[in-house]
Formats: structure tokens, C-alpha cells, sequence
């Protein structure tokens, strides 16, 4: 078999398990959501407080802003520098289109390439900023995981029935896994894997990393957060924000997995699955649909604006 074949085989194998994860999440809204009705559903769009909306949008601006720094530690490590400006508009832009669309890491790529190499960065430089922002991504993930799951251990295999009663031993072989790494990078020579050396970054550039990627982590979990229902003080006697980020990155891990464009279905399903045993379904549901307007489709619609304003801005230079 030809190389050719085998890549199509492979990809007709991934496009058969994206469908698959897709169909088994809409099951699962289904069986959720079988007692409760549209117009439930509606009602409770129409009941969330303005107070949680704008709270959420708050939150997500900032996370969105702190996407910026995914690029600047790049660009540090790169000995590159641009205006913060410029550097913040393409981060928003390519996250904003990433997060929405299927191949995040190519669409985010492109979207870097092409507004980086209008303002003097090479496309080696350009594929060097998307590579070490997965890294980053990948590390404040593995921070975000081991702090959760280390100071709620309990709330995840309650909630989820799991044949064991505490995450804090993989909380805690997350944040060591993430130590290792500092520690390579506070050692100061290259890292040897298999064939390759990898130099790290040095260890400020390291707490960097993730620190950035944390900070985007929690912001992002906080935006549902604060728009789930209930006060908070009932929500805080079930279980506290760290128990809920827990749950939070289960549905997001599950949307990285499934590779559907936003995680739509995906990340829903499992949240909702997660969180009934504590919230209304229709309630969770309701926040869920705002979460992905406010979070998603807000941001995407302002790049998609900003897109257009560039392109019509460059047309009219070079007419002039």
C-alpha cells in the first residue's frame, strides 16, 4: 500500500471518529435533556442576570487579551519583537478563529502567517510562535489539571461514580510532570529525546509559560462559572470553583480529543452529563448555550470584523 492510500485510510478513520464522537455527544444532550423542554430552555435564557452576562463577558475579554501573552513569551524566546498592538490583534483574531473551526492549530497558524509576515516575520519565525504557543497551551493545561484535581480530589469521582475516591495522585503527577520541566529548564542544557535535542527555554521563560497559559485556563472556566445557576452560595456548598474546574477541563479535554470544530456538542455533552447530578438540566443547558455565544461567537464575529476592516483598509492602499 502506498503512502498516499495509507494517509487517506488514516484520514477517512479520523473523519469516521469525529462523527461518531459527535453522534454519541447529541445522544447524550438527548438523554440529558429528555425531561426538559425548549420553552424551559428559553425561559431560562430569558432569566439570567444581566450581572452574570456582563460578568462572563468581562471575564472572557480578559482571557482573550491574555492570549497575547502566549505570543509575546514566543516572540521573547525568538529574540523577536513587535508592537504589543499588532501582537494583540493577531492573537485575537487567530484564537478567535481556531477556537470556532475544525484543524485549530493550522487555522491559527495561517491566520499568524498571514498577518506576522505583513509585518516582517518570516514564516520560520511564524511556525516557531505556533509550535511553542501548543507547548505553552499543553503546560498550563497539565498546571491547570494538577491543581484542580490536587485541592478538590473528591468532586470529580463523586460526581462521575468513579471506582476510586480521590484525583489528588493525578493532580499530583500532573504538577510533577510540569516540576520536571522546570527543573530541565532551571538545568540549563538541552533536553535529549531519542534523536533530538530540545532547548528549553530558561527557567523566568518557563514560569512564563505558565503562568500565561494558567491565567487563560481559569478565565476560561470562570466565564461559565459565573453563569451557572443558583447562588453561589448553594453552588459553593456542593462543591467549590476548583471542583467545577475539574469538570470544566473533563469537557474541554473531550472537545481537544474530538477535534469538532469549538468542541460543539462535545464539550455541552459532557458538562451537562457532569453537572446534573448537582443543577437543573435546563438551567445548565440555558448557561451552557450562553457560555458559547458569549465565549465563542462573540469573539469570532469581532475578528471576522476586524478581518474585514483590514482587508478593506489594504485594498484602498493599493488603489491609491
Amino acid at each position: 500500500m502506498s503512502l498516499r492510500p495509507r494517509h487517506r485510510a488514516r484520514q477517512t478513520l479520523s473523519w469516521i471518529g469525529e462523527i461518531a464522537l459527535l453522534g454519541g455527544a447529541v445522544w447524550l444532550l438527548r438523554h440529558e435533556l429528555r425531561d426538559v423542554s425548549l420553552t424551559e430552555i428559553a425561559g431560562e435564557l430569558r432569566a439570567l442576570p444581566a450581572r452574570r452576562a456582563w460578568a462572563a463577558l468581562l471575564l472572557t475579554g480578559v482571557g482573550y487579551l491574555a492570549f497575547a501573552g502566549y505570543d509575546l513569551v514566543a516572540l521573547r524566546l525568538l529574540k523577536r519583537s513587535l508592537p504589543i498592538g499588532r501582537v494583540i490583534i493577531s492573537a485575537f483574531v487567530g484564537y478567535a478563529l481556531a477556537n470556532s473551526a475544525p484543524l485549530s492549530f493550522l487555522v491559527g497558524g495561517s491566520v499568524r502567517y498571514r498577518l506576522y509576515s505583513g509585518w516582517g516575520l518570516g514564516s520560520k519565525d511564524t511556525t516557531a510562535v505556533v509550535l511553542l504557543n501548543v507547548l505553552t497551551y499543553a503546560l498550563g493545561l497539565a498546571t491547570a489539571a494538577g491543581l484542580a484535581f490536587t485541592l478538590e480530589p473528591r468532586t470529580v469521582p463523586a460526581i462521575l461514580r468513579l471506582p476510586f475516591g480521590s484525583t489528588r495522585p493525578l493532580g499530583l503527577a500532573a504538577l510533577a510532570a510540569v516540576g520536571g520541566y522546570l527543573a530541565a529548564s532551571a538545568y540549563g542544557r538541552p533536553l535529549r529525546l531519542w534523536r533530538w535535542n530540545i532547548i528549553l527555554p530558561n527557567l523566568p521563560t518557563s514560569l512564563l509559560q505558565i503562568g500565561v497559559s494558567l491565567v487563560d485556563w481559569l478565565l476560561s472556566g470562570a466565564a461559565l462559572f459565573v453563569l451557572l445557576p443558583l447562588p453561589r452560595a448553594h453552588l459553593l456548598s456542593s462543591f467549590g470553583f476548583f471542583g467545577f474546574f475539574g469538570l470544566f477541563l473533563l469537557g474541554q479535554i473531550a472537545a481537544l480529543i474530538a477535534q469538532v470544530p469549538g468542541g460543539l456538542g462535545v464539550f455541552e455533552a459532557v458538562m451537562l452529563t457532569t453537572l446534573a447530578p448537582v443543577l437543573p438540566a435546563g438551567a445548565v443547558f440555558s448557561s451552557l448555550l450562553a457560555y458559547r455565544v458569549i465565549y465563542y461567537f462573540v469573539p469570532l464575529t469581532l475578528a471576522a470584523v476586524l478581518l474585514g476592516v483590514r482587508g478593506i483598509t489594504h485594498l484602498r492602499r493599493r488603489r491609491t
